[in-house]
């Protein structure tokens, strides 16, 4: 299958991935995916912050398949 190429810049790149990611771990976990930390700042928690990564690592993969590359900052 030929695709044609989407090409986004950096940010956008990143603020999907993200958002995908974080929505499918929020969605798929039965238990909270943030705790706070010692200065009061809501974070992941570390088990779910290892999630995460593996899920980002599956969402690129599905955008790149889908055709969309990230731009080369200049």
């Amino acid at each position: 299958m030929n695709i044609n190429k989407i090409k986004v810049s950096p940010e956008i790149w990143v603020t999907l991935y993200s958002e995908l990611s974080n929505f499918i771990l929020e969605r798929s976990s039965l238990d909270s995916i943030w705790t706070e930390d010692e200065n009061g700042d809501e974070v992941m928690t570390d088990d779910k912050q290892d999630e995460f990564i593996d899920i980002v690592d599956t969402v690129e993969t599905i955008m790149r398949d889908s055709g969309l590359v990230k731009q080369e900052v200049q």
